[in-house]
């Protein structure tokens, strides 16, 4: 089962633009500058049989060294925590990759295996819980030894994680992943306020993710991990942004913040809707549906006022193509009848 932090390292590091980046940094400068990174891509479809298991943090990217065509694999691995499988678990996916390249002709395979961690010191060592220190250290001294490459972001300062190698958007995963499930809102909110030039640069962007969806991506990992509202995250990263005329961004991301709420089940589920019509609405309609109504529902109750009933019942029984019309025209609406014109 993976975690909000595990969901948002893949969502950015899956992409060679940004991984490329972080594995650069983080390589020693003579192997550095033996990679031809215009050749840096996704492993997935260049080794069969590539399934290192169910687990989406894992990733695997694969390079040439300069002037010799030899491939280099690189194994990627992320840990949230201090986990004393990870020595063992990034020693069998090495064996692995090795196993795979020797499939394909290579008869010295190349393969460096690198972890992001947070929120505690990596395990790096095999462990031996059940045995003395003396004995442990032992077999550890006969125990096959893998050296991992470690960005160890919680021994980081903020100044440390704004390296200008990575692009913004990995310098704001990695400042994300150190601070949001350690700092208090007051002490998040002002980390935000700190990363504004990230959030901005993110904004406009024209790399491989597209901004919108990289800016919800970083909002709903900080709502995940932090005491923060959804609205409080969204103010504290809209307000360093500046939209152009016509843009339905802060719309798009009310609708994919307040449906968060909802619950995403398969089939139907049980909603109820409130708004500041008279009663209340109760009933039975699919997830992705409630969640349009209910955003609907509010957002014309701040720009317009009580609904009337006969509104609220026209809203609560609607298509979704018709919800998602009156959606759209919400922002340059001036009246509440030019958002439901025909």
């Amino acid at each position: 089962m993976t975690t909000p932090h595990d969901d948002l390292f893949r969502y950015v590091m899956r992409h060679p633009t940004h991984a490329a980046a972080w594995v650069r940094a983080l390589l020693p400068d003579a192997l550095a500058a033996a990679i031809d990174w215009n050749t840096f891509a996704p492993a997935s479809g260049w080794l069969t049989g590539l399934r290192l298991r169910a687990h989406h943090a894992d990733l695997v990217f694969v390079a040439k060294l300069r002037g010799s065509g030899r491939s280099v694999v690189f194994v990627i691995e992320h840990k949230s925590g201090p986990d004393p499988e990870l020595h063992d678990q990034a020693l069998r996916y090495v064996v692995h990759v090795r196993h795979q390249l020797r499939r394909r002709g290579e008869h010295a395979p190349l393969v460096v295996a690198l972890v992001l961690c947070h929120g505690g010191a990596p395990v790096l060592a095999p462990v031996f819980p059940d045995l003395t220190p003396a004995v442990a250290a032992v077999f550890a001294a006969h125990a096959p030894r893998l050296r991992l490459l470690v960005d160890d972001l919680s021994a980081c300062t903020e100044a440390e994680l704004r390296r200008p190698e990575l692009t913004p958007l990995a310098q704001l995963l990695c400042l994300c992943l150190r601070t949001a499930r350690e700092a208090d809102p007051a002490e998040l909110s002002a980390a935000i306020e700190r990363w504004s030039d990230l959030l901005r640069a993110i904004a406009t962007d024209a790399g491989p993710i597209d901004p919108h969806d990289a800016l919800d991506a970083i909002g709903w990992y900080l709502v995940d991990t932090s005491d923060l509202t959804e609205e409080q995250v969204h103010m504290a990263i809209s307000k360093h942004l500046d939209p152009p005329p016509g843009e339905r961004m802060t719309t798009g991301q009310r609708i994919r913040l307040e449906s968060r709420n909802l619950g995403r089940a398969e089939g139907k589920i049980e909603g109820k809707v409130e708004g500041k019509a008279e009663g209340k609405v109760e009933g039975k309609v699919e997830g992705r549906s409630e969640a349009l109504v209910q955003t609907l529902l509010r957002q014309l109750g701040k720009r317009f006022g009580a609904l009337s009933p006969p509104l609220v019942d026209r809203i609560t029984t609607a298509p979704t193509a018709d919800l998602e019309r009156w959606l759209d025209r919400i922002l340059d609406a001036t009246t509440l009848d030019s958002v439901f014109a025909e």
